[in-house]
């Protein structure tokens, strides 16, 4: 297409590599690159494999009530308050989305969202849902495996449910239950059982129901014989306390001597095995989501009864840690579905002491840390028992922010001691308040204000200026981001969330290149070689464009459903689906007349670039009078052509 007043096109072939490395990506060798490009590749092509064996309107249905509605379905929206239908699932382009909340994407979004699970969750739930083998490499187990782990794994929870519930030699768990307070419906409802005191009671069983021993060793039932070969049960005479995860599928036990028993430690959970791992989970997390939905907080004990007590007294966003400090993989789980944090701990010096362990990694979260402290002698199983809901919800209310319960503690251990203690106390304070996570569920503003008020106090109590706290304060903050690892706890990439954001506010050109790039594929080249990142304003875009740049170097088709896979933030789908909503809009432009718009404004743009420049000249270089009206010349004429206007005509 020739532009009005210049005779050049702009070229549509494929742009050849830079000479040089971009900036700030480390400089690899070729074989290096390789790699690395059919890495991503194989990578790509699983996620495109489970996508496509996966069809959005079962899955969806599989939660939603949907009709058909012309080519498309429509339900009620899960997210919201929604009477009439607004939630839009396409199955031509296999997205989804909700016109209320302004989310959107494809099945992977959809099932993060519904089960709130990170996208690698959702790779392995989506495969497993179409039979699909995950490469060993990915960390994940085949399809068959893991189904045959989850199997053995309830067919025993059955088993010691059922044993608790008839056997006359699982008495003495019984009575131990009904002494802690525990109905006979929470006994049921979370499928305590008992394991007895024989060495292979379980594995006896196992043939019958197809189980060999080495598959209940794998699921961390069973214990190979060191000396003699063969197997014996890993619980005995034990009050089991089925750990499941978030999907309500049993994958551990926590076994509870009984009191009087010989049989080692008082409690003893499953081991690690690949479907269960005692710092990614929490025991009733999967019965509690929805309580925590309700009241947007996440309320942490010690132990299973204590767990179960508060549960069997009406308090449903409460669950326990599995024998484990709380860490920072709980702590990522719990945001999923919360935004506060409540630890109950004993009121003893043990209980300070764990608070004091986890506080400083719980800070570096970006969710509201609160303590609770139980009465001295007092556990919370009994509390809630003995004094009802009401008591156990008020103490749970009562809970202090992590900072001021630091700042409390440090002041009563420096009470009548000298200035070293005193140090040390302030050093306390500050160290967890340089853990405080810059992505808080505060705004920024107030988490100055916070700062200001703890280092206040600080300043107040221990008679130090501000100057000298903020100074040790910056120092702290720089020593710990400097030891900050590149991953999480999980091993993965530390990855900034996008919030969430709508097309219409996006600014103008950010808009148009997103429209461009999902819905006007042979522009796709243009747009990657004409536009550098920081030509956009919006985070969101630039994250797009780079990635769009990066699949069209690897020989890979930049469309919405490439870029779904490849950008796996539900903010970016949701962005994404809502711009392709737009484009298939009954007044929405055609494909033709949105290249000829883009090329005219790169035009334009390229345009207004040079004359900045030239003005920038004029003001910066001493030219003659003839080189100055030469250079303002061609400024006007620049400008001309940008804007399509012709030169005048003499007469």
């Amino acid at each position: 297409m020739t532009m009005p007043g210049d005779e050049r096109r702009f070229d549509t072939t494929a742009p050849k590599p830079p000479d040089v490395p971009m900036t700030g990506r480390p400089i690899v060798g070729a074989a290096a690159q390789r790699h690395l490009a059919t890495s991503r590749l194989e990578g790509d092509d699983i996620k495109e494999r489970v996508r496509d064996a996966t069809d959005i309107a079962d899955l969806v249905a599989s939660y939603v009530t949907l009709r058909r509605q012309g080519k498309n379905f429509v339900g009620l929206c899960p997210w919201h308050d929604d009477s009439k239908p607004s939630f839009n699932v396409n199955p031509e382009r296999q997205t989804f989305r909700c016109w209320v909340c302004d989310i959107g994407g494809d099945v992977y979004s959809f099932l993060m969202r519904m089960e709130k699970i990170e996208f690698r969750e959702a790779l392995e739930q989506l495969a497993e849902r179409a039979g699909i083998d995950l490469p060993r490499g990915r960390g994940a187990l085949p399809v068959d495996e893991r189904k045959s782990l989850h199997k053995v794994l309830n067919w025993a929870c059955d088993r010691f449910a059922d044993h608790l519930r008839r056997a006359p030699d699982a008495e003495p768990a019984r009575a131990y239950l009904r002494d802690r307070g525990l109905t006979l419906e929470t006994i049921e409802r979370f499928q305590l059982g008992y394991a007895p005191a024989a060495w292979d009671w379980l594995l006896r069983q196992a043939p019958a129901a197809g189980f060999p021993a080495d598959l209940l060793a794998r699921a961390g039932l069973a214990v190979e014989r060191q000396e003699r070969g063969g197997h014996y049960d890993r619980f005995r005479d034990r009050v089991m306390f089925p750990i499941r995860d978030p999907q309500g599928r049993c994958v551990a036990f926590g076994g509870r001597v009984l009191p009087g028993s010989t049989e080692g430690a008082k409690y003893i959970n499953s081991p690690e095995t690949p479907v269960f791992s005692k710092s990614s989970l929490l025991y009733g997390l999967d019965s509690s989501r929805d309580g925590m939905a309700r009241t947007g907080r996440a309320v942490v004990v010690e132990g299973y009864t204590d767990c179960l007590a508060a549960r069997q007294v009406g308090c449903d966003d409460v669950v326990a840690v599995l024998g484990t400090a709380l860490g920072e993989r709980h702590a990522k789980l719990l945001r999923r579905y919360a935004d506060r944090l409540v630890l109950v701990l004993d009121g003893d010096e043990a209980g300070r002491r764990r608070a004091d362990e986890v506080l400083d990694v719980l800070l570096a979260e970006p969710i509201d840390i609160r303590i609770a402290r139980m009465p001295d002698g007092v556990d919370p199983c009994e509390f809630a028992l003995e004094r009802g809901r009401e008591a156990f919800e008020a103490l749970v209310e009562s809970a202090v922010d992590a900072l001021d319960y630091r700042l409390e503690e440090a002041a009563a251990k420096v009470a009548g001691k000298g200035d070293d203690a005193a140090l040390a106390a302030v050093e306390s304070v500050l160290v967890a308040l340089s853990r405080v996570s810059d992505r808080s569920t505060l705004a920024p503003s107030q988490r100055r204000l916070r700062e200001d008020q703890v280092l206040g106090r600080l300043s107040r109590r221990f008679g130090l200026s501000r100057e000298a706290l903020l100074g040790r304060l910056s120092a702290l903050r720089s020593d710990f981001s400097a030891r900050m690892p590149a991953t999480d706890g999980d091993g993965e990439p530390r990855v900034e969330r996008f919030h969430p954001v709508t097309p219409t506010r996006l600014p103008a050109w950010d808009r148009e290149v997103l429209e461009v790039l999902v819905g006007v594929p042979e522009a796709t080249e243009l747009v990657i070689r004409e536009i550098p990142a920081d030509d956009l304003e919006h985070r969101a875009s630039r994250t797009v464009l780079e990635t769009a740049r990066r699949m069209h170097a690897e020989g890979r088709e930049v469309n919405l459903g490439g870029l779904l896979l490849e950008l796996t933030d539900p903010a970016l789908h949701s962005l994404l689906v809502a711009v392709d909503s737009d484009l298939h809009s009954s007044n929405a432009a055609t494909a033709a007349d949105r290249l000829s718009h883009i090329e005219d404004a790169l035009r334009q743009r390229r345009a207004n670039r040079d004359v900045a420049a030239g003005i920038r000249t004029l003001k910066s270089s001493s030219l003659d009078a003839e080189a100055e009206a030469q250079l303002l010349e061609q400024l006007v004429a620049t400008r001309r052509e940008a804007q399509g206007m012709t030169d005048p005509k003499d007469g």
